[in-house]
């Protein structure tokens, strides 16, 4: 997704980098001091999840969790619970696609990329094993992975997350008109000024940073995967960066990049997601059965649309 420029009398801008993507935040404020507050506080909020949250950082409290794995619990505050129970969410509405436990198998394609071939059908089944979020043992204020090797990674959804929060804290503050793209995750409320939506693009997997189609906002969020921006390549053979946790492969479907459009960021990114492991047909068929999502599938010769997705579309 591109978000489109609003140069609008009283919209302020933030362009920033967070969670390793450019972001850029639109909000309309009713006084600079207002909008101070906000950037305040979207700036915090977004720092403190990535330092708790991200698998990057050695200091983060989910790598404190990933190197207990097999050890001992880890205690958890009750805001910190709340992404865990995000988590368990996300497995559910996803139907296991989407499943934070698949970090072993992403590591273990990733080792394969740097050797150049791929892993043997015996790593693949030894790695299967450590993944499964029935396995996570989480109550109220501790975490524990009980296999040693077994690890979480929130990067499946954490961007999408993270723009719904950012909403909410708009709307908290009575910034009631914003735009939040989070390195193309996208959340909004109300419209900029002198128009009654935003407008943000899907882009054109053939041609990054052009749009294949303009989408009009007003409060839905939209998210959008595909491969043509990460993905492996072994061998000279392109593997797609989605992992399969059905097979421990990557995912190989028609699929060249689907985007939807939700109330909210979270369940737009996973039925998005969902439909390049799964496939057009799946795909888009668990769209369909979602109430409030809408989306659009791309394969290699056509488009495939929810039967309402033309409510949000305009004409390029």
């Amino acid at each position: 997704m591109i978000a489109e420029k609003h140069l609008n009398e009283g919209l302020f801008k933030l362009r920033f980098r967070a969670m390793g993507s450019p972001c850029l935040v639109q909000f309309r404020a009713a006084s600079v001091e207002q909008a101070k507050q906000f950037r305040r506080e979207c700036l915090g909020w977004l720092k403190a999840f990535e330092e708790t949250w991200s698998r990057f950082r050695p200091d983060s409290l989910l790598s404190r969790i990933n190197r207990h794995a097999g050890i001992a619990a880890v205690e958890i505050t009750p805001e910190q619970d709340e992404i865990l129970e995000v988590c368990r969410q996300t497995v559910e509405l996803s139907g296991g696609i989407g499943d934070p436990t698949t970090l072993p198998l992403t590591q273990l394609w990733d080792r394969a990329a740097g050797k150049g071939c791929e892993p043997t059908a015996a790593e693949i089944r030894r790695t299967l094993e450590l993944v499964g979020w029935r396995q996570v043992e989480h109550s109220p204020g501790r975490v524990f992975l009980p296999r040693p090797g077994m690890a979480l990674d929130f990067g499946g959804f954490g961007k999408e997350y993270a723009a719904d929060q950012v909403r909410a804290i708009a709307l908290r503050l009575g910034i009631r008109n914003a735009l939040i793209d989070l390195g193309r995750d996208i959340a909004s409320c109300g419209s900029p000024a002198g128009a009654d939506f935003w407008v943000v693009a899907i882009e054109n997997p053939h041609t990054p940073d052009r749009g294949t189609f303009r989408l009009r906002l007003h409060g839905q969020a939209v998210a959008g995967s595909g491969g043509s921006r990460r993905f492996r390549t072994i061998g000279g053979v392109r593997y797609s960066h989605h992992i399969d946790p059905r097979t421990g492969r990557p995912a190989e479907s028609d699929v060249v990049a689907a985007s939807c459009v939700a109330r909210d960021c979270l369940t737009a990114g996973i039925f998005s997601r969902n439909a390049c492991i799964l496939g057009s047909r799946d795909g888009l068929e668990l769209m369909r059965q979602q109430p409030g999502v809408e989306g659009i599938i791309q394969t290699a010769g056509s488009f495939h649309l929810t039967p309402s997705f033309h409510h949000h579309a305009l004409s390029l």
